[in-house]
């Protein structure tokens, strides 16, 4: 014995149409993405180790808030002196 629905079935979805791959930055024209000059890099980490040169080592969030911060900053100058250097 066959059921019937009272309500009409679903279609599969249809699949999503894949676009093309998109670089996210040629490095022979352009400086990676969040790269900044050399100096704004180094403001900015100097800006981040002032902030966080007196957070309390025992207290797990203001070190965390510190590590990721502070990783940022040494980010962006790696990112500032590698564009630095290739050009």
């Amino acid at each position: 014995m066959r059921l019937r629905l009272p309500f009409a079935r679903r279609l599969p979805p249809a699949p999503f149409p894949t676009p093309a791959p998109v670089p996210l930055h040629t490095p022979d024209h352009a400086p990676a993405p969040g790269a900044v000059p050399l100096d704004a890099a180094l403001r900015i980490a100097r800006d981040a180790l002032a902030r966080h040169g007196d957070a309390d080592i025992h207290s797990r969030t203001a070190m965390y808030f510190a590590a990721v911060d502070l990783d940022h900053a040494l980010r962006l100058v790696v990112s500032a002196l590698d564009y630095r250097q290739e050009h």
